[in-house]
């Protein structure tokens, strides 16, 4: 397992990296410099999970999260105070998996595991849920042009599925795309007519 500590307080960071290094099995670990853009760092190095440390959170801490985050990377968050509110608005940044002070957990192998297994979970499902809602994109843009050729050209469903399909190979195409081109066409006329 490869980890990146980012801890504003470097002695912390140290303790968390010594009490990983500890458990078996702990992988790689590596202490974010303080002073750098962790964002920048996080995308270079790309870890298998970035824990991040901090005493106090603020509004800058979750602009902070949220572009590590963004680099497709599991986050896992320790604070020193509990505080329901910002737990809430940090896993909407990206945060996997939230836990109040750290020293207070003895073995922290299985959390880091358990965050990874979340965040993988949680990309595939949104992998899915983009596909699934690209293919309903695709088939109302087929559906629609369907229409188009039925009520424009007088053509029967299966005519104008079949029309699609052959455009689709003629300008070797896939058949949203022939879809798309046909009512971009018909939008085309359509503005020249009322000009």
């Amino acid at each position: 397992m490869d980890i990146l500590i980012a801890d504003t307080d470097p002695a912390r960071a140290e303790t968390l990296a010594a009490r990983l290094a500890a458990q078996a099995g702990a992988g790689r670990i590596r202490i974010a410099p303080p002073l750098e853009n962790l964002a920048s760092i996080v995308a270079v190095e790309r870890p298998d999970i970035v824990i991040v440390d901090m005493a106090r959170p603020d509004r800058d801490s979750l602009e902070h999260l949220r572009s590590i985050a963004a680099h497709q990377m599991p986050v896992m968050l320790f604070i020193d105070e509990d505080d329901p509110a910002f737990m809430e608005e940090a896993i909407g940044a990206g945060v996997v998996s939230y836990h109040v002070n750290a020293a207070s957990i003895t073995d922290i192998k299985p959390i880091l595991r358990s965050a990874i297994a979340l965040y993988r979970h949680a990309s595939a499902r949104e992998v899915r849920l983009a596909a699934a809602e690209a293919e309903l994109s695709d088939r109302r843009l087929i559906e629609g042009a369907k229409r188009l050729l039925m009520r424009r050209d007088n053509m029967s469903e299966p005519a104008a599925h079949r029309f699609l399909q052959r455009r689709a190979m003629e300008r070797q195409m896939r058949l949203p795309d022939a879809a798309r081109a046909v009512l971009a066409t018909a939008a085309g006329d359509e503005a020249g007519d009322r000009a």
